[in-house]
């Protein structure tokens, strides 16, 4: 096998037969890493349109490098068309980012043909990755919730940290805010939370606990591939 790769690596002018494989082949790799994503990414962080984006940023990264070729008149060209387009996608987990590079990096891997590289890479990427599923690092495919609350009196955190530690599996205070009422005087605090619930369907019994606690909740909401719900 390393033979009949080998025979196509820095082709010059590749037939139609070869280019057709080419693009299959980044087609494969990047369904497979498209896959594993689905597979072990919590239920919040994974879309649709995101799957799509992975499997076909490959094979354009694929056409990109083979109208690219060995011409360095051309790359520049290229990068300096791509340069007009502006990304604005925010990224809200970096493991989404690194699922997009090795997307990436299966195209410009069979668009340069070092199909080796490129088939070795992607099963390697992808056996690493249901690997972690497996270990302590793996949050499972939880539903992530983000509530935002309102403190009057600090003196209920601790009340609040005891709700969660019996509502939640696992709790992370992302964001603490500052607000001044004003011609009132006392700083209102409002902080945001990422949760993961124990019970999906006692999202109504924690919002209970937090108002029976003295914390006025501001917004609980929760995202997936299939719906978004906000409970006020």
């Amino acid at each position: 096998m390393q033979e009949f790769f080998s025979q196509y690596a820095k082709i010059q002018n590749p037939t139609f037969e070869m280019v057709i494989f080419t693009f299959l082949l980044a087609f494969l790799c990047s369904t497979l890493i498209a896959l594993v994503y689905w597979i072990t990414s919590p239920t919040t962080l994974r879309t649709g349109n995101y799957i799509q984006s992975l499997i076909l940023s490959s094979v354009i990264a694929t056409m990109i490098l083979q109208s690219i070729g060995d011409s360095v008149a051309s790359g520049l060209g290229i990068l300096g068309a791509l340069t007009i387009i502006n990304f604005r996608t925010s990224f809200r987990d970096p493991r989404d980012i690194i699922f997009m590079f090795a997307a990436l990096g299966t195209g410009i891997a069979c668009g340069s043909y070092v199909f080796p590289i490129a088939i070795t890479g992607t099963l390697m990427f992808c056996f690493i990755a249901i690997s972690l599923r497996y270990t302590p690092f793996h949050m499972g495919n939880h539903v992530i919730w983000e509530l935002r609350i309102r403190i009057e009196n600090r003196s209920v955190i601790p009340a609040v940290e005891q709700i969660f530690d019996k509502y939640c599996r696992r709790y992370t205070l992302d964001e603490i805010r500052n607000e001044a009422v004003k011609g009132v005087g006392p700083i209102l605090e409002e902080r945001e939370y990422f949760l993961v619930l124990q019970n999906e369907d006692q999202n109504v019994e924690l919002i209970q606990a937090l108002e029976t606690a003295g914390v006025i909740v501001r917004r609980l909401s929760k995202q997936s591939a299939t719906e978004n719900t906000v409970i006020d």
